[in-house]
């Protein structure tokens, strides 16, 4: 019997001692460290002084091609050969650190602000926080939230199961040819020259007709928990966006 408590005794504080190990270890992991950046690579990304890539969390910045990169990147680029506080998360599948980075702002929610990043795969508990800034800077039309002539002429509803957007305009017949649709992400379709009444955008593949419009993609593209269709003009300024899951 005493040999049973015993035994009973040393799991109980092997497990204590094991979960208290865990705990450590996350808080660590989630810790604030000081990092100097040494050089900015666009207006998400950078290195620090040892030459580790970090990616900024829970945002999406312009790529070369595309309004606002110059701006995005000249703004991170104020905090180059300066000490950040950051909180690390895991690699993203490129092996940069993903981070939440101060200075003392929250630089990622900063960038947001001035409309110099889309909200991209926000986390849990910040999702109300960056979705609300997002819808602010719009309605400022801060950095690249210009907003289009059509702006609030459209309608859409969007179905991530079945990867499908419902566009109706509510301005009467809208040419759209070379509108532009993208998810949070770098995933982005043209339209084709037609005058838009009322449509259907499929994901997949399929021969465009009246009704229905195909992207082509042999990817899904609208996440199912949570994503935002934007829809530029072809002067690339916003005509409208919807976001749903935040």
């Amino acid at each position: 019997m005493k040999s049973k408590q015993a035994f009973t005794i040393a799991l109980v504080l092997t497990l204590l001692l094991a979960a208290n190990f865990f705990l450590f270890s996350f808080l660590e992991s989630s810790a604030y460290r000081t990092i100097t950046i040494s050089r900015v690579i666009d207006g998400d990304t950078f290195k620090d002084s040892t030459g580790t890539s970090f990616r900024l969390l829970n945002i999406n910045a312009p790529e070369k091609s595309e309004p606002g990169y110059e701006e995005a990147k000249k703004f991170l680029a104020l905090f180059e050969n300066k000490t950040v506080e950051i909180q690390e998360l895991a690699p993203d599948k490129y092996g940069r650190t993903l981070a939440r980075v101060f200075a003392p702002e929250y630089l990622n929610l900063k960038l947001v602000e001035q409309g110099l990043a889309k909200k991209f795969l926000v986390e849990d508990d910040e999702l109300k926080l960056f979705s609300q800034t997002e819808a602010n800077a719009i309605e400022n039309q801060k950095g690249i939230w210009k907003k289009s002539q059509h702006f609030n002429c459209l309608q859409t509803k969007i179905q991530a199961e079945k990867e499908t957007v419902e566009i109706k305009s509510l301005c009467g017949e809208v040419n759209i040819k070379d509108w532009t649709i993208t998810d949070e992400s770098r995933k982005k379709y043209k339209f084709p020259d037609i005058d838009l009444s009322e449509v259907i955008l499929h994901t997949g593949e399929g021969k465009d007709n009246e009704t229905d419009l195909f992207w082509q993609s042999k990817q899904n593209i609208w996440n199912n928990d949570r994503d935002t269709a934007y829809i530029f003009d072809k002067e690339q300024a916003l005509v409208h966006y919807d976001c749903y899951g935040y």
